[in-house]
């Protein structure tokens, strides 16, 4: 049998609760309750049943399908945030049921699921679709970089344009997971790359300061990009090149590290090479990398085609920049 939608009396009441809340938490924390609530007022919506209070089985359901799309870390502070509303409601937490409890055990046995890697095939129909734009050539150059640093988001956004070397050959990488001290670590670009990001720095007159930076009405930013922007900017360009919706939607801001460790990966005599080019802690990471992607036990993730200038790049993708 299923609930009874909540009651408006409720909801508008939760309303007064985060505005009461407001000094003894942080505007982060309210912040992130209201954000988390919503997707499981809306949940609960399309299924009518109430969630304020909730039912264990509804909470324990609602994690269950959460696992299809979302990390361990998300499901936990939307349940997280469900016990709060409820505390603030002076209800009786359905959080602490054996159901829910049991929900957050699978959820915590799942195995990630891994980003889907951006292949040098994707790359290059991606790289060619950006326009001659400055937001255009700064994506093509990004994305490029990305891909042969095996960079993360956070350290593509941390590069300045003094972190280059004179022909856009190396690139200084300041930051990373495994460095704490910010020692930094040299990192080598292709020819099809150095191309891209001379290319950028032409069209943008840069000369110092963040590599990629913000656009906004057509104006450069003095700030670089932040994380978010830069998955944002990596769906918009895969869309753009007309790839598959469900392509489009597995790719993230990891994707250029895991497709960049795919495709440079051609068995153990070279993921060693990977590792220092990566940054990475461990020399077997770039075939775990692949494995998980691939589902490969022999680490031999599948290349992406014709190679040129060290990854594959068509002539005519270089050719437009």
């Amino acid at each position: 049998m299923k609930e009874l939608s909540s009651d408006p009396q409720v909801c508008l009441r939760l309303v007064t609760i985060l505005v009461c809340c407001e000094g003894a938490y942080s505007e982060n924390t309210l912040r992130g309750h209201r954000n988390d609530l919503k997707h499981f007022q809306a949940w609960c919506a399309s299924r009518e049943l109430g969630w304020l209070p909730a039912a264990p089985q509804t909470i324990a359901d609602f994690v269950d399908t959460q696992l299809e799309t979302k990390a361990i870390s998300t499901i936990k502070h939307r349940v997280d945030a469900i016990r709060f509303a409820h505390r603030m409601a002076d209800l009786p937490s359905p959080t602490d049921n054996s159901a829910v409890y049991l929900a957050l055990r699978r959820a915590r046995h799942r195995r990630p699921k891994q980003s889907a890697g951006l292949t040098s095939e994707l790359l290059g129909r991606i790289v060619a679709a950006c326009p001659r734009t400055l937001s255009g050539l700064r994506d093509a150059a990004l994305l490029s970089v990305g891909y042969d640093t095996l960079c993360r988001s956070y350290e593509l956004a941390a590069m300045n344009i003094e972190h280059l070397n004179e022909n856009c050959s190396r690139i200084r990488v300041p930051v990373a997971k495994s460095d704490p001290f910010g020692d930094g670590r040299i990192a080598y670009l292709s020819t099809a790359t150095a191309t891209l990001v001379n290319a950028w720095l032409s069209a943008s007159d840069l000369h110092d300061g963040p590599l990629f930076r913000g656009l906004h009405t057509r104006k450069l930013s003095d700030r670089p990009l932040d994380t978010s922007s830069i998955r944002r900017l990596i769906k918009t360009a895969a869309k753009r090149a007309g790839l598959e919706p469900a392509t489009v939607r597995s790719l993230s801001g990891h994707s250029m590290r895991v497709g960049g460790c795919a495709g440079h990966d051609r068995g153990r005599r070279r993921h060693h090479r990977d590792h220092a080019r990566g940054g990475m802690k461990i020399a077997r990471s770039p075939v775990a990398l692949s494995r998980k992607r691939f589902g490969r036990t022999d680490a031999r993730a599948p290349l992406g085609g014709p190679q040129i200038a060290e990854r594959g790049l068509s002539r005519s993708a270089i050719a437009l920049h």
